[in-house]
């Protein structure tokens, strides 16, 4: 079984992600490994470099900041983004699965986390979708405080991000994250159990 973990950014989804990782539950990172595909494979920097200038690397490494001005300003940026990028992480994924699947026979179900489920299509394979909601100021104070970047710039992402509305009616369960750390592990604890006791029950 796939479950996916969504959100705007700062909304909570990695830290929810990682009480699912405290039990046991594998996760598939797509944005960090995106950022790992990036300065690796070839072909995906030589078309970076091509579509969006040769400041989106800098010392021979993905240059996040300016590549993220561009795409979360851009929705037609975003699109050639995932375009470029989304086969390997498909490719990734797929590789992902067969290891752990191999590695360990007693998964019940693995998590994708991914800021773009929906732009990207992905959530279409996705058995379970779960979005986190935050309120606004609280995303901002996240973001600011992990990325070093302004107000007006998360302002801007926030904005050429899906809706929260648009997310809701895609997504099977809504976490509302208030800041607090024991109420989100509290909820993913309850998740988690139900995931649980559906695939026992429905195998």
């Amino acid at each position: 079984m796939l479950v996916g973990i969504t959100g705007k950014i700062g909304s909570g989804k990695s830290l929810l992600s990682s009480f699912f990782k405290k039990k046991g539950i594998p996760i598939y990172s797509s944005d960090n490994r995106s950022k790992i595909l990036m300065n690796k494979i070839s072909f995906i920097k030589n078309k970076i470099i091509k579509y969006f200038g040769k400041d989106s690397y800098k010392n021979e490494k993905v240059n996040k900041n300016y590549l993220s001005n561009i795409i979360f300003n851009n929705y037609f940026a975003l699109k050639l983004m995932c375009k470029i990028v989304h086969p390997w992480i498909n490719l990734d994924f797929k590789k992902w699965i067969y290891t752990i699947s191999k590695k360990k026979k007693n998964i019940l179900y693995a998590i994708k986390e991914s800021a773009i489920l929906f732009e990207s299509g992905s959530y279409k394979k996705c058995d379970t979708i779960i979005t986190t909601i935050s309120p606004m100021e609280n995303m901002i104070k996240r973001v600011m405080k992990r990325d070093n970047i302004t107000y007006i710039d998360i302002i801007n992402r926030l904005k050429n991000q899906i809706s929260n509305k648009k997310r809701k009616k895609k997504s099977n369960i809504i976490i509302y994250n208030y800041s607090s750390k024991i109420d989100l592990q509290e909820k993913a604890e309850l998740i988690h159990n139900m995931i649980v006791k559906k695939i026992k029950k429905y195998g």
